[in-house]
């Protein structure tokens, strides 16, 4: 089978790399700044670009600044506006080097482009099934168990008398099942559902048997009942044939054929596609490594998340927390040796930052949150009580800024040493009220680094990838960003 993938050069990725890594690093402290030291620190000043500043400088400049960054994904009007030309600057300037933009031209593939290069192997989703989901995940299943499938069509493509009965996939950090299921009920291939997590197993299992009940209508409403697989799939107890999970870790040294031989017994797989939809933190990375050590793998599709719980192989990460990665040791950031032989890093802010969704925040008008401020401020209270920079207050639910600080102090046990009034607190609210709404402008012009750093992280992946001699490796754009703001997925083929 001869597919018509448009490929990218090793040599441009590395240049479109180094493209990147010149526009971040006189950045890297900005992205990696702490916001509860805005006030104190005088981000604003130490940061903010010069031109932005002269333009900024009163409350009324500032809420006309967040419409214009709200504004940069809306279409194009007739009439042309001057308005803070600096701003607009600034935004064009970061948007080249977003995957899209004009410095990473070339490299993702769409779906459309992906799907028809795969011709004869290409899947389509047929069913509609809406039920036991919410939008958002409606949305990524659907596409992504299509491509799946399709993927799995192409490694069979490449066997010997080959079908897509040879092929198991296996779901690394399954969950509740949504995608595995999927696969199984319109594609009709066997899937293992791998997860750590014994209550997630659960979960998928009963969420799998509850499916159960919805196939039938969904099956009809389609005009699918005279299709074969469709017909046995309503028949007995067929989605659990086809459907298995398990709880355990997958490891550089796990024998995959055993483990199919374990869980589908009747079969003889020895071929397998692996695939994770929204893989948290190291488990992107290794997923990837698995694909390259595991002889037996022939095909991953994978789509990343979570990138502040990445390890760094070149950064000492002060909240570094061993617990929390102990499933998926190692490093997650580089991956590709052209990274690792510079001793690259990004920071454990700046990956935090781009796990934001620049798209779903512009187009919802999204305010950014007062706690911001009111952490800002504490970090202000806090230091005049003589206490250390590093503390840390975590999510916290409550309402004013007086509630903040009391719910914080408690939750940091410091109330016997932080006694300020609530009289002075206020009054220090109100002291700093214009360089609050300051705060919610750097926020925005902050965030807008926030799809660069992703794209250099997924642009270390495929390179990983080509370095390890996988031509058919490809950056493809499943989703629509405001609904799945991790959109892009890494899939190779042997």
């Amino acid at each position: 089978m001869i597919f018509r993938f448009r490929t990218i050069k090793m040599e441009r990725l590395r240049q479109q790399i180094d493209t990147i890594a010149r526009f971040l690093e006189p950045n890297a402290a900005f992205i990696n700044c702490h916001m509860v030291d805005y006030l104190t620190e005088q981000h604003w000043d130490r940061y903010v670009p010069k031109p932005i500043q002269r333009e900024l400088l009163s409350v009324e400049d500032y809420l006309r600044a967040k419409h214009v960054f709200w504004g940069q994904f809306d279409q194009p009007s007739d009439s042309v506006s001057d308005e803070l030309p600096a701003v607009k600057a600034f935004i064009e300037e970061t948007r080249k080097y977003r995957l899209e933009g004009s410095e990473v031209q070339g490299t993702a593939l769409t779906l459309a482009e992906f799907q028809n290069a795969l011709e004869k192997c290409r899947k389509e989703t047929r069913l509609k099934m809406t039920e036991l989901m919410n939008v958002k995940k409606c949305h990524e299943v659907e596409i992504a168990a299509a491509v799946v499938a399709s993927l799995c069509t192409a490694v069979a493509s490449g066997l010997p008398d080959g079908t897509q009965d040879d092929i198991l996939v296996i779901d690394a950090g399954d969950g509740k099942g949504y995608l595995s299921s999927r696969i199984a009920v319109e594609h009709g291939i066997k899937v293992l559902g791998v997860d750590c997590n014994e209550d997630n197993t659960s979960n998928a299992e009963k969420r799998r048997d509850r499916l159960k009940t919805k196939i039938p209508k969904a099956v009809k409403k389609a005009n699918l009942e005279e299709d074969e697989h469709f017909t046995n799939l309503l028949q007995g107890d067929t989605l659990k044939s086809l459907y298995r999970t398990t709880t355990q870790l997958i490891d550089f040294e796990t024998d995959l054929i055993a483990l199919a031989k374990h869980h589908f017994p009747a079969d003889n797989h020895r071929t397998f596609c692996l695939c994770g939809l929204h893989t948290c933190g190291n488990l992107g990375p290794n997923c990837l490594r698995l694909f390259h050590q595991n002889r037996t793998i022939a095909g991953i599709m994978n789509v990343g998340c979570c990138y502040h719980l990445m390890r760094e192989e070149f950064v000492m990460d002060d909240f570094y927390n061993p617990a929390k990665i102990s499933d998926n040791p190692g490093y997650g950031f580089p991956m590709s040796s052209y990274l690792r032989n510079r001793q690259f890093a990004i920071g454990r802010n700046a990956r935090n930052l781009a796990s934001e969704s620049i798209e779903r925040a512009c187009i919802n008008r999204e305010n950014p949150s007062d706690k911001l401020g009111y952490r800002a401020l504490l970090q202000i209270v806090l230091l005049q009580y003589g206490q250390k920079k590093s503390l840390q207050v975590g999510r916290l639910k409550s309402g004013d800024f007086i509630d903040y600080v009391r719910k914080s102090v408690r939750r940091l046990g410091l109330e016997d040493r932080v006694t300020i009034s609530d009289d002075s607190l206020l009054e220090l609210e109100t002291r700093f009220s214009t360089e609050l709404e300051q705060l919610k402008v750097f926020y925005l012009i902050r965030q807008q680094f926030a799809p660069v750093v992703e794209t250099l992280i997924l642009l270390d992946r495929l390179l990983f990838l080509r370095e390890c001699g996988y031509e058919r490796s490809f950056l493809v754009k499943l989703f629509e960003p405001v609904v799945s703001p991790r959109c892009y997925a890494l899939i190779a083929m042997k």
